[in-house]
């Protein structure tokens, strides 16, 4: 036996008796006395065999301890490829238009938000693509994405529509989900968009009314955070999931806890779940943006003092097999006008386009190739990194486009973050043979 590669221990309290074990690729998480820590440092560093045959199951159990044969690397790539080549599901993320009623001072789309709305020569084109694909898939899941998609909500309507029907009529489960800046959103809509089987909902308020309205303008300069808050408390009974995203950088650093107590003053929680989102330097001041390792800590701040414990368990470290859908082989984003990418960051940019619905016509083959291929198990710095299982390198487009790493935010508060996470789980108990891992609790695999 050898030791995993992406073995954890942090000390769980000051003065105690015991460490906190997590390892990434099975994501067990376990308290480990200190004496028995000892004694498997011991078997590491000299070989020394520990006697306590309870103790090494529950290593064994938890990863902790593998077969000295196993190269746990080709493991993480093998699991890599296997979801990357996967053909039983169809990811396809639809953009209905082109256009916004929004401005955002950091959309990344802002140099390419045209007047293009869907024709039905584009809707028939992406049936006809999913067609390709129905007799052999079990899975098919659609993401509505813009421009703002409800302000075309025509073709949402259209295509769900059939799309729905032709998955009921070969078997296969259909999903669809939207990110929408929530203006548009009225009671009736979001009647409608159940009906679609919109599951869940993705809509940004970036902190207080001033705050937001300086940030996210309507196209006229009028504000927009009392449109969009009036819609959610209108919808909340009838709403599918919504997942309440609070662009932040150095501007904003309160909206969180501003937001959360809009959330609670107008009987949102539990129906909203909100989480901060890093804004990013594309087309925003560099000077405001966070880094890396400046928004984990700000993002560990919120939900430490502002989140309730579920809210705070879907932030537990789980392996990752893939990192989206832009290298997922089974997986489009559709422009308005019936352009293909494979990133929805690449959306409007002809240079990173490639191929079209409607002219039938491949482009920019390398860049297709480099989604593709893109292997953070060859990576230099990565395949050396004890968190690669659950940041898989972090976003293609990143790597791929701007030549750079995204580590993930656990890099920075894993320590902090699991020492939270073990308290709400109770694992404080004496666990008798010194490790325990409560798999319907920690969500190991």
């Amino acid at each position: 036996m050898k030791a995993s590669r992406y073995n954890f221990f942090f000390p769980y309290e000051p003065d105690d008796s015991r460490l906190i074990a997590y390892n990434s690729l099975s994501n067990a998480l376990a308290i480990i006395d200190k004496i028995k820590h000892n004694e498997l440092q011991q078997y590491i560093d000299s070989g020394i065999e520990i006697s306590d045959i309870e103790l090494v199951n529950n290593l064994k159990a938890g990863g902790f301890l593998i077969s000295a044969e196993r190269n746990e690397l080709d493991v993480i790539k093998l699991r890599m490829l296997k979801s990357r080549y996967n053909t039983n599901a169809l990811g396809l993320t639809i953009v209905p238009t082109a256009d916004c009623c929004f401005r955002c001072l950091y959309c990344y789309e802002k140099d390419v938000i045209k007047p293009i709305y869907m024709t039905p020569e584009v809707e028939d084109a992406i049936v006809n693509l999913a067609e390709s694909y129905i007799r052999v898939i079990t899975s098919f899941r659609v993401n509505w994405y813009g421009g703002e998609p409800l302000m075309n909500i025509g073709s949402v309507e259209r295509l769900s529509r059939r799309l729905m029907e032709m998955c009921e009529r070969h078997n296969v489960a259909y999903h669809a989900d939207m990110v929408t800046n929530g203006y548009l959103l009225t009671r009736e809509i979001a009647q409608l968009l159940v009906e679609l089987k919109v599951s869940s909902l993705q809509i940004t308020l970036d902190g207080c009314e001033d705050v937001h309205n300086e940030r996210r303008p309507h196209t006229d300069g009028s504000g927009t955070f009392s449109v969009i808050l009036s819609n959610l408390i209108a919808s909340k009974d009838i709403l599918p999931d919504v997942s309440l995203r609070i662009n932040v950088d150095k501007s904003n650093i309160t909206a969180g806890g501003d937001i959360s107590k809009i959330i609670d003053e107008h009987g949102l929680k539990g129906k909203v779940q909100p989480y901060l989102g890093r804004v990013m330097d594309e087309k925003h001041e560099n000077a405001s943006c966070f880094d890396s390792c400046g928004f984990s800590r700000e993002e560990f701040k919120y939900f430490s003092e502002f989140t309730d414990t579920d809210m705070y368990m879907r932030h537990y470290p789980i392996a990752m097999k893939n990192y989206c859908g832009a290298d997922y082989l089974n997986s489009y984003v559709i422009g308005a006008d019936g352009k293909l990418y494979k990133c929805w960051l690449d959306i409007g940019d002809d240079a990173r386009c490639t191929g079209s619905l409607i002219d039938g016509v491949d482009a920019n083959e390398s860049l297709y190739m480099s989604y593709l291929l893109n292997d953070p198990t060859v990576d230099e710095d990565c395949n050396e990194c004890k968190l690669l299982p659950v940041c898989m390198g972090g976003c293609p487009h990143k790597r791929i486009i701007k030549n750079e790493g995204t580590c993930s935010t656990f890099k920075f508060v894993l320590a902090d973050l699991l020492k939270v996470i073990t308290r709400n789980l109770k694992l404080q108990k004496d666990l008798g043979s010194g490790v325990g891992c409560d798999c319907a609790d920690c969500g190991c695999e």
